[in-house]
């Protein structure tokens, strides 16, 4: 089991995340007191309903699209 503190936890929070992703506990602290545990959960699956929405709200291009001259173009404008 590992602490933090608040302010560390935000500077490392993909690392911890990592951690906590592996197995390992991490506890993040705020004033010498227990404030959050990091654990990992287990991907849950996706319902009917979500994936009739998903469907729904799918977006159906009328020609193609040449993405890597989009983003070129992007990066030009400096967008």
């Amino acid at each position: 089991m590992a602490y933090y503190r608040m302010e560390d936890a935000i500077a490392r929070l993909p690392e911890l995340l990592a951690k906590a992703s592996a197995g390992e506990e991490v506890i993040i602290i705020r004033l010498d007191e227990d404030l959050t545990q990091l654990i990992p959960t287990e991907p849950r699956p996706v319902t009917k309903e979500e994936m009739d929405r998903l469907r729904e709200r799918r977006v159906t291009l009328s020609k193609p699209v040449d993405i890597t001259a989009v983003v070129r173009q992007m990066r030009d404008e400096g967008l």
